[in-house]
C-alpha cells in the first residue's frame, strides 16, 4: 500500500500534495503552515502513522511512539477524537492503536500503563500543559509523574491553532529546549501549527538559538496555491464578502435583529463573540420573546422559550462534558439544516462547520482569519457573507471595558485591514498580506508572554511532595494568561454538613466537572458559597473546606449552591440547583491510601506479586529497552524486584489483614502479604508508605542510587525529599519517623520472588538529615538530586514511570498460579 492508497482509505479522499510531503519527505518539519480547512489535522495524524508503521526502518525508529496532539479549546477535543478513531477504524487499527483524551476527572484510561504502545493522546493546552508540567489539573497527585514522564519522552507534540495559546505558546518552545538540554528516552520533537504563524513567537530565551537558525517549515507549494482542478483550490477561492455591523454588542437587541435580518433559511449563521458575557446576552435577545425583559442579577435562571424557527444554539466552554458533547452534536446538524449558532472562540479553529452567513465580534488579526475559515469552508456557497462587529475603544475607559480578553493595539490593528476589505476567502486575504509593508504586517501579529517558564522552575517542578499546607508551584501563569485561568466544579448532593460523613464523597469523574473562569463573578459566587464548597485534601485524605482560589484546582460544592443551567452553561446567576450527573468514581487517592494492595481479586503474597511486577516489566522492557542503556534496564529489574520489600513492615501486614480472612495460609514463614480482597484497615502509623520503607532498607544494604530511587518513586508519593508530616504520629523515645516509617523498627525476612530473600535490618533514617551521615553517607535528597542532576528530570520520570506501570498492570490482574517463591 502506498501513501495515497493509505491516505483515500482512511477519510476516502485523496491527500493534497502538501499532506503527501508531510508523510513522506525529510526532515521532519517544525512549522506547519496551512490555511483553515486544508485538512491539517489529517495530514498530522495519518503522517505520523505512516511514518510510525510504513515507512522505511529508520525513519520508524525515529517516529516517536505518541502523538500528543494539543488544543486551545476544550469544545475541539472530543470532535478531533472522534475523527481520529473514524481513521483508525478505516485502516483496520482501531484496536491497536487508540485515540484517548486527556482532560479533568477520575478514568479508567489507561494510555500510561501502556507506555510501550503507540497512542495518539487529545487534550486542551490546559490538561496537556499542566501534566507536562508534572502538575496535572484535575488528576491525582500521586499519578502525576507518569503523564509527565510519558509526554516529554518517546512523544511527538503537536501545538495546533497556536495563536490561540497565549503563555502557553511560550512554554511549548521553552519544554521543546528543555528537552533538548536535559535530554529524553528517544524522540521527542514539537511541531507548531497554524495557518497565520510567526516564527519570532518562539522565540523565546531558551529556544531562541534555535529559532534564529531557522526552524523547518512545512507550508503549501506556490503550484498548489495557483491549481485551479482540485478540491483545494476550491476552498482556496471560496468567496467571503466582508461588511461592517450596523450594531455592537453593546446593543444586544438591535444586534440580534441585525442577525435575524441577515441569516438565509436552510443555513448555517454563526456569530462569534469575543466573551461568555456577550455571547449570552445576544443569546437572550434571541431566543426571549419580542416585550420578554432581559436578564439581570437577580434573575433566576431559566430555559429559553423555544422559537418555531430557526432553531438558536449557544455554544462555549463552560458547560459539563456531556451538555457540551450534546451541543456540538448538534452544532454539527445544524450545520446541515440551518440555524443560528452563537458562540465564543471555541469554533475559532478546528471545528469543521461551514456557514453561509458570520458575524464576528473585532478580533486580533490571528482570530479573525481562523474565525473566517469557518465561513464557506468548502466552497459550497458560491457567495458567503462576513459581519464583522466593531466596538468602541477611542478611550482608555471603553478599552478596558470593551477589549477584554484583548489587548486594544491587537484590535485597534486589525480593524484598520478589516476596513480596506471586500473579500476575506483564503487566496483573497493570502494576497492582500503579500502587499503590506512588513512593520504593517508585524503589527497584526503581536505577542509578548507574560510569563516565561525557566530551567530552576521546570527541575522544582519536578518533586511533588506538598509543602506542608498541601500547596505547590502555580504553574497556570505558563499555560494562559492571568484573566483565562480556570477551575474546575462539580456538584453533589449528600446528607448532613461534611461531604466526609456519614459516607466520603468518591472523586469527580471526568463527564461532572465543569470549567469556571477566575474572573470577578465567578470568584464573588465562590465566596458566597464558601461553606459549601470543598477541595480534596491529599495529606488529610478528606474534603476540606477552601480558604483560596488556585487555578486549575477542583472544588466539590453542594448541588444547593447553583450556578450552572443546562442551557446557558455555568453562570454565577443561576440560582436553581444543580442536578449532579451521577457519574461518579473511586475514592479520591489520598497520601495514606494504598488503592493497589486492596480490593484486588484475590489474595497474593510479595513474592507471588513481585514475581508478576517482574513479568511485566521484561514484558515493557522487550518494546522499549533499546531507548535504554544496559545500565538502566538493570537497575530496573533490580528495583521491581525489590519494590515491595516494605510490606513485611508490621505495620502493612496488621492492616492489610485487619478485618479480612485470606484466600490460604501464607506459604511458609518468609512470607508476607502483598495484595488483599478486603478493604484493609488504617494503617497504625499514621501516612505510613510501603515504599519508603522498601528503599530505606535498600540504601542500608547498598543498593544503587537508581534502584532505591525508583523503588521509592513508584507510587509517586515518595520522591525527592522525606520528611515527617503534619497527619503522623511521632515515634516514641524521640526516635526520627518519616512516612509511617520509625527508625529502630525491624523488618524480618522476607521471600521476594525469583529465589531472592531480604534479610532482617533495623531501620535508620539518617538519610533524612540534610547533609552527610555520621558514616559519611548522604543524604536522600542529595542523592535523589544526584539523579535528576545526572539523568535530567523528563529521563528520570520515565524510568519511574516504566517500574509505576508494570506495577500497576500486575495489581489490577493479580493471577492464582503465579509462584511465590
Amino acid at each position: 500500500m502506498n501513501f495515497d492508497d493509505f491516505f483515500t482509505q482512511a477519510t476516502s479522499t485523496p491527500p493534497y500534495a502538501y499532506q503527501r510531503r508531510l508523510a513522506l519527505d525529510d526532515p521532519w518539519p517544525e512549522i506547519l503552515e496551512a490555511p483553515t480547512g486544508a485538512g491539517k489535522t489529517e495530514a498530522i495524524v495519518l503522517a505520523w502513522l505512516w511514518r510510525r508503521r510504513h515507512a522505511a526502518p529508520e525513519v520508524r525508529r525515529a517516529t516517536p511512539r505518541r502523538l500528543a496532539y494539543c488544543l486551545p479549546m476544550r469544545v475541539l477535543v472530543e470532535q478531533t477524537r472522534d475523527r481520529v478513531k473514524r481513521w483508525l477504524e478505516q485502516l483496520g487499527g482501531g484496536a491497536e492503536i487508540k485515540a484517548y483524551i486527556l482532560m479533568g476527572g477520575e478514568q479508567a484510561d489507561d494510555w500510561d500503563l501502556y507506555p510501550e504502545r503507540e497512542a495518539i493522546l487529545i487534550g486542551t493546552q490546559d490538561m496537556l500543559l499542566s501534566r507536562a508540567l508534572n502538575r496535572g489539573y484535575a488528576v491525582s497527585r500521586a499519578r502525576w509523574p507518569m503523564p509527565y514522564g510519558l509526554l516529554n519522552n518517546d512523544c511527538l507534540w503537536v501545538f495546533d491553532e497556536v495563536q490561540l495559546m497565549g503563555n502557553g505558546l511560550a512554554t511549548t518552545a521553552q519544554l521543546a529546549a528543555f528537552r533538548e538540554k536535559f535530554g529524553a528516552w528517544g524522540h521527542c520533537p514539537s511541531l507548531w501549527v497554524s495557518a497565520t504563524l510567526r516564527p519570532e513567537w518562539l522565540s523565546t530565551v531558551d529556544w531562541r538559538a534555535k529559532v534564529a537558525a531557522g526552524l523547518t517549515r512545512h507550508a503549501l507549494a506556490q503550484s498548489e496555491w495557483k491549481a485551479t482542478d482540485s478540491l483545494l483550490t476550491r476552498r482556496l477561492e471560496a468567496k467571503k464578502l466582508l461588511t461592517p455591523a450596523k450594531f455592537t454588542t453593546g446593543e444586544p437587541k438591535k444586534l440580534a435583529d441585525e442577525i435575524r435580518t441577515a441569516h438565509q433559511p436552510e443555513t448555517l449563521t454563526l456569530v462569534v463573540l469575543n466573551t461568555v458575557k456577550k455571547a449570552l446576552a445576544v443569546y437572550e435577545a434571541l431566543t426571549k420573546p419580542a416585550g420578554a425583559p432581559t436578564r439581570n442579577k437577580k434573575d433566576v435562571a431559566k430555559p429559553a422559550l423555544p422559537l418555531p424557527a430557526p432553531e438558536i444554539l449557544l455554544l462555549h466552554s463552560r458547560f459539563r462534558p456531556p451538555e457540551r458533547q450534546a451541543k456540538m452534536k448538534r452544532l454539527l446538524q445544524l450545520a446541515e439544516t440551518g440555524g443560528i449558532v452563537i458562540a465564543t472562540q471555541v469554533v475559532e479553529a478546528g471545528v469543521d462547520v461551514s456557514a453561509r452567513t458570520l458575524f464576528t465580534e473585532l478580533s486580533p488579526w490571528a482570530s479573525f482569519v481562523q474565525r473566517v475559515g469557518r465561513c464557506n469552508r468548502k466552497g459550497e456557497f458560491e457567495q458567503a457573507q462576513v459581519f464583522w462587529v466593531d466596538m468602541e475603544l477611542d478611550d482608555q475607559r471603553q478599552a478596558a471595558k470593551n477589549a477584554p480578553p484583548y489587548a486594544p493595539p491587537e484590535l485597534l490593528a486589525a480593524r484598520k485591514e478589516l476596513s480596506s476589505l471586500e473579500d476575506v476567502g483564503p487566496r483573497a486575504l493570502r494576497d492582500y498580506l503579500a502587499q503590506l509593508p512588513e512593520e504593517r504586517q508585524a503589527s497584526l501579529y503581536l505577542y509578548e508572554p507574560e510569563s516565561v517558564i525557566r530551567r530552576r522552575t521546570v527541575e522544582e517542578l519536578f518533586d511533588t511532595t506538598p509543602d506542608l499546607t498541601d500547596a505547590d508551584l502555580d504553574v497556570s501563569v505558563y499555560i494562559r494568561e492571568n484573566d483565562e485561568h480556570d477551575v474546575y466544579v462539580f456538584w453533589r448532593m449528600w446528607e448532613g454538613d461534611n461531604p466526609n460523613q456519614p459516607q466520603l464523597q468518591p472523586a469527580p469523574s471526568r463527564n461532572e466537572l465543569c470549567p469556571a473562569p477566575l474572573n470577578m463573578d465567578t470568584l464573588a459566587w465562590l465566596d458566597k458559597h464558601q461553606q459549601e464548597r470543598w477541595r480534596w485534601d491529599f495529606l488529610e485524605s478528606r474534603w476540606q473546606r477552601v480558604d483560596r482560589n488556585v487555578p486549575g484546582q477542583t472544588y466539590l460544592l453542594r448541588a444547593e449552591a447553583g450556578g450552572y443551567s443546562i442551557d446557558t452553561g455555568f453562570e454565577p446567576t443561576a440560582t436553581e440547583p444543580v442536578t449532579p450527573l451521577g457519574d461518579v468514581s473511586q475514592s479520591p487517592e489520598g497520601n495514606d491510601s494504598d488503592p493497589y494492595s486492596t480490593g484486588r481479586k484475590i489474595w497474593q503474597t510479595i513474592a507471588a506479586h513481585t514475581n508478576q511486577v517482574v513479568e511485566e516489566l521484561e514484558n515493557l522492557l522487550a518494546e522499549l529497552a533499546t531507548l535504554l542503556t544496559p545500565e538502566e534496564v538493570q537497575h530496573l529489574r533490580h528495583a521491581a524486584r525489590w519494590h515491595d520489600w516494605g510490606k513485611a513492615y508490621a505495620v502493612f501486614q496488621e492492616a492489610l489483614t485487619s478485618g479480612a480472612t485470606p484466600d490460604f495460609p501464607l506459604p511458609d514463614e518468609m512470607q508476607g502479604w502483598g495484595k488483599s480482597s478486603g478493604q484493609g484497615a488504617r494503617y497504625a502509623h499514621p501516612g505510613f508508605r510501603h515504599e519508603l520503607a522498601s528503599a530505606v532498607g535498600m540504601v542500608a544494604l547498598g543498593h544503587s542510587d537508581l534502584a532505591c530511587y525508583l523503588t521509592a518513586a513508584h507510587h509517586g508519593k515518595v520522591r525527592l525529599s522525606i520528611r515527617s508530616l503534619p497527619t503522623e504520629k511521632a515515634a516514641p523515645g524521640g526516635r526520627r519517623f518519616a512516612r509511617g516509617v520509625w527508625e529502630g523498627d525491624r523488618m524480618p525476612r522476607v521471600k521476594l520472588g525469583g529465589g531472592v530473600i531480604a534479610p532482617e535490618i533495623t531501620f535508620s533514617l539518617a538519610l533524612m538529615e540534610l547533609g552527610l551521615s555520621e558514616n559519611g553517607q548522604p543524604s536522600w535528597a542529595e542523592r535523589a538530586l544526584a539523579l535528576r542532576e545526572q539523568y535530567g528530570p523528563f529521563r528520570l520520570a520515565y524510568l519511574e514511570t516504566l517500574l509505576c506501570a508494570a506495577d500497576r498492570r500486575a495489581s489490577a490482574n493479580p493471577r492464582p498460579e503465579v509462584s511465590n517463591d
